[in-house]
């Protein structure tokens, strides 16, 4: 198996006065971004509160499927393991406002979100059809060194009318897919038929008429 590219990030914790909406207003300001560390004893209100450069975050955002990731977290030069949990943005400027990072132990599951990568070209698409994927990610559960970049779907074998469910798809062994087996992920959709209107026999279409002029219009009035 060819092995994960390992990924870094860079944290520091923040101080008293980078706290509070005052504070991440200044520390974006600044170019960095806040952020939190949760963990599994997290339930017990320990949370750390981190900040990253904006810049190298953004690099590391360019990375294909990164977000879903293992992470190596260097929280002031102490190497910890973990993964993005939630990224929230600007609605306007689409700029990383916070970022949830979660941390991981060797032998804790955990659940994350993986996206859906499709395989091959459905006999469906060569007929015309199209092919809409329903789910674009999905929800599993698996040991951190684990974690695949993506689901593969194969859709080659998908004629016109099929779907292809959770419980349909092959996934990597160690992996569990949190879904409802039910749900659809992949559709191949009839293609979709434009009808014109035909005059029938004996029919004829009349001609639009376009409003006259402002000078056709006063001369037909005068006569």
């Amino acid at each position: 198996m060819e092995e994960k590219e390992k990924m870094t990030i860079n944290l520091h914790r923040r101080t008293q006065r980078e706290v509070g909406k005052g504070g991440a207003r200044r520390l974006r300001k600044s170019g960095w971004i806040p952020a939190v560390l949760y963990s599994k004893e997290s339930k017990s209100g320990k949370v750390e509160l981190l900040k990253l450069e904006a810049r190298e975050f953004e690099k590391l955002l360019h990375v294909r499927h990164a977000s879903h990731h293992l992470l190596s977290l260097s929280v002031e030069g102490t190497e910890r393991r973990g993964i993005i949990k939630d990224i929230q943005r600007n609605p306007i400027k689409n700029e990383v406002r916070h970022v949830d990072f979660y941390e991981v132990k060797a032998d804790q599951k955990i659940s994350l979100s993986v996206p859906v990568v499709i395989q091959g070209e459905a006999k469906g698409v060569k007929e015309g059809g199209i092919l809409e994927i329903v789910t674009s990610e999905l929800e599993i559960e698996c040991l951190p060194e684990a974690i695949p970049e993506a689901i593969v779907v194969d859709v080659t074998n998908l004629e016109i009318g099929d779907a292809l469910h959770v419980r349909e798809i092959l996934v990597p062994q160690g992996v569990s897919v949190a879904e409802s087996p039910d749900e659809v992920v992949v559709v191949i959709t009839p293609p979709e038929v434009v009808e014109e209107m035909v005059p029938s026999e004996g029919e004829v279409a009349e001609p639009k008429v376009i409003g006259k002029g402002k000078a056709e219009k006063e001369e037909a009035e005068e006569s």
